[in-house]
């Protein structure tokens, strides 16, 4: 709990030098967008998000036959399930080797929460996420920081094919009005790019192990994220 609180810390004097500079609220909501489903978070204000908070299907057989699954190989496995959530308005799919999985799990475990700027016009909305064992939860840094009960884009993982397949699943299922199929996709990636690439996973590790150190400004303007979010 102290680390959360750390990092909650972190947040909230993030926000406030950001106000201070910039002169406006760090997150954004496009008309209509309270209109959302609600999640009991049963956290503290401020706190990181609770273990509980739903963040879509917990296994594999919820959303597909395994049985039917185990059968075809890793190459149509992965040709099915992209297939299956292509028109579906508030998914997304993925899937990682074993070996791409294990390495993003491990500093996932090891770093679990950063702050991703959504474009939104001229300017972006900030979102937090939290990862928690095989799935990452995302809200609005706001509403991180007022407890609020809606979460914007829950991830998880199915790790059923892993050992067969060498083969993890990604699913993720928009959870609010705030984000487009398109970009929840980039939020994806931008989250496995953050626990992949070497150089963003040191500004995640500064951020969640100094967070009283970790400079935006600074981060915005050397990691430059709003032009990889652009590139995707």
């Amino acid at each position: 709990r102290g680390k959360q609180h750390a990092l909650s810390r972190g947040l909230h004097a993030m926000a406030f030098r950001f106000r201070l500079r910039h002169g406006f609220r760090c997150a954004w909501r496009p008309a209509g967008a309270w209109r959302t489903r609600s999640f009991s978070t049963g956290s503290l204000p401020g706190e990181a998000l609770a273990p509980g908070m739903p963040g879509g299907a917990a296994k594999l057989s919820d959303i597909a036959k395994v049985p039917l699954l185990i059968k075809e190989s890793p190459v149509r496995v992965r040709e099915i399930w992209l297939e299956r959530f292509q028109d579906n308005p508030l998914a997304v799919a993925g899937a990682l080797t074993d070996q791409d999985f294990r390495s993003l799990k491990a500093n996932a475990e090891a770093c679990p929460m950063f702050v991703v700027p959504l474009p939104r016009g001229e300017g972006y909305a900030n979102l937090v996420w939290q990862a928690q064992g095989n799935r990452v939860l995302f809200k609005t840094l706001e509403g991180f920081q007022q407890n609020s009960p809606v979460i914007d884009l829950g991830v998880n993982f199915f790790t059923e094919l892993l050992m067969s397949h060498q083969l993890v699943l990604l699913r993720g299922e928009i959870k609010s009005n705030l984000l487009s199929k398109d970009e929840a996709a980039k939020m994806v990636r931008f989250m496995r790019e953050a626990y992949c690439d070497p150089t963003l996973f040191g500004w995640v590790k500064r951020f969640n192990h100094s967070a009283r150190d970790f400079d935006w400004q600074e981060y915005m303007s050397t990691a430059r994220p709003l032009e990889r979010w652009q590139s995707m």
